[in-house]
């Protein structure tokens, strides 16, 4: 998709919005090389981005962006105010076609990074707002914690037989194993013994008739404080009915940097508008512990990206054990 982008299919996508581009520049995500296109009009600035499907869904591509679209909407007819503004097509639709693939359009949003107490306070307060902003009108039930922690129960089993096989054959990343892949280990255990004790599994039951929607992708990238000092979420194509403690745990942990003064920052906004018992800030903890990096860098050790990911872990390790500490301070107050 080098050159996927032309003006042509810029204007293409845009005339559906009602939109005529002056100028357009194409910026690269993390993960995509041609992630959003930003697109400067007469009547202002505007990010186009491409919509991909979830390959852990079954469902097909129009299908995903239909329900997001529709999630988004009743976001935005709540009043819930730290998204960017979606534009409606010309169809009526938060959504267009063009080759095959959907796109969508919001407002650009000009700002800065995360970057004091200030700001962790103010996504603590944004996502305390989706939780319970989306519960008054949601109505799914469903084993929303248990069905993410099965997901990564599975990736911990393959874990630790890679860790197993690459040490017997001696390969060119046992040491890592040798020196972390036993830490990784007992730090999984101690959290699946929690999420085993009887007022954990309560908690799950009495989640069932608690439906919200979560962001599922909170990373520093996609949190900007505007010129204007709004902070604003980006990124929502992953957006679904799921577990809050699993989006603040793993949203504690793509954004705070293992920072004590952000973690308890963070953790302060968003008890202001959501507080937390014992038993829910117990889970939290012990979600955040789970060690998710090693699992998906290990799985394919070859990458650049998963020895970045390694290079991090062995980094910020022990940052990582009293980011852990913390929190299990935090459950005990």
């Amino acid at each position: 998709m080098t050159n996927s982008y032309t003006k042509t299919r810029i204007r293409k996508i845009t005339r559906h919005f009602g939109l005529i581009p002056l100028s357009s520049k194409t910026f690269a995500s993390f993960y995509r090389k041609n992630a959003i296109v930003q697109i400067k009009t007469e009547s202002g600035t505007y990010a186009i981005k491409p919509f991909f499907r979830n390959l852990f869904l079954r469902s097909s591509t129009i299908h995903q962006i239909k329900t997001t679209a529709n999630y988004i909407q009743l976001l935005m007819d709540s009043g819930f105010s730290y998204m960017p503004k979606w534009l409606t097509s010309n169809s009526g639709k938060l959504w267009t076609l063009n080759q095959g693939r959907p796109f969508y359009i919001t407002d650009w949003i000009k700002g800065r990074n995360l970057e004091n107490q200030k700001d962790f306070e103010e996504i603590g307060r944004a996502l305390a707002t989706l939780h319970t902003t989306s519960s008054r009108f949601l109505y799914t039930k469903g084993p929303f914690t248990p069905r993410q922690i099965r997901t990564w129960q599975i990736q911990d089993r393959l874990f630790r037989r890679r860790m197993t096989k690459a040490i017997q054959a001696n390969e060119q990343n046992h040491g890592w194993y040798k020196k972390y892949g036993k830490h990784c280990k007992m730090i999984s255990d101690r959290a699946w013994a929690d999420l085993r004790k009887p007022e954990i599994v309560d908690l799950f039951e009495k989640e069932l008739n608690r439906p919200a929607l979560i962001h599922n992708d909170i990373t520093s990238p996609n949190v900007i404080i505007s010129d204007d000092n709004q902070l604003f979420i980006i990124d929502w194509d992953h957006i679904k009915v799921g577990s809050i403690y699993v989006d603040v745990a793993k949203t504690l942990m793509n954004t705070t940097q293992f920072n004590p003064d952000f973690i308890q920052s963070l953790l302060k906004g968003y008890e202001e508008l959501y507080p937390l018992d014992r038993t829910e800030r117990k889970l939290i903890s012990s979600l955040y512990g789970l060690p998710r990096e090693a699992w998906q860098a290990t799985r394919f050790p070859n990458r650049p990206r998963s020895r970045e990911m390694i290079d991090i872990m062995e980094q910020t390790w022990l940052l990582r054990l009293k980011a852990m500490d913390l929190l299990e301070e935090w459950t005990n107050q």
